[in-house]
């Protein structure tokens, strides 16, 4: 028997259909994370962090490039300036151009480096297979 199998302890706790908890012992307690009953201000937190990080602003965020977030950040602004009627809509139309441009030359960009790297990649197969 091997020195990590002696020393992995299981769960003393029980699952929701009552059934004995498989989970390892992190530690030097009896518990899993899941039933360690003097963790469980952790485990709200990392319900907490996990609800925010699945809902759809936090995804959307994520596919945002670093390099748009300002772009983004002024047409939301332009944006809540027209609602509360503050805006002038053709500064507004003209933002909005001027980000279309920025995007489009972003997206240009990044397609190309995209298509430089696949060309590289199947010029590297190719040098391989002639071997």
């Amino acid at each position: 028997m091997s020195e990590a199998s002696r020393t992995t302890r299981i769960c003393a706790g029980t699952r929701a259909d009552r059934s004995p908890c498989t989970a390892r012992v992190m530690g030097s307690g009896a518990y899993c994370f899941a039933h360690d009953p003097t963790r469980s201000a952790e485990r709200r937190a990392a319900r907490a962090r996990g609800g925010q990080n699945r809902s759809t602003a936090a995804r959307t965020e994520k596919l945002i490039p670093a390099l748009l977030r300002p772009v983004l950040d002024g047409l939301l602004g332009v944006f809540n300036d027209l609602k509360e009627g503050k805006g002038d809509p053709r500064r507004a139309t003209a933002a909005a151009g001027v980000a279309r441009a920025i995007v489009a030359v972003y997206t240009s960009a990044t397609l190309e480096e995209r298509v430089a790297a696949l060309e590289a990649s199947l010029r590297a197969q190719d040098t391989q297979e002639d071997r």
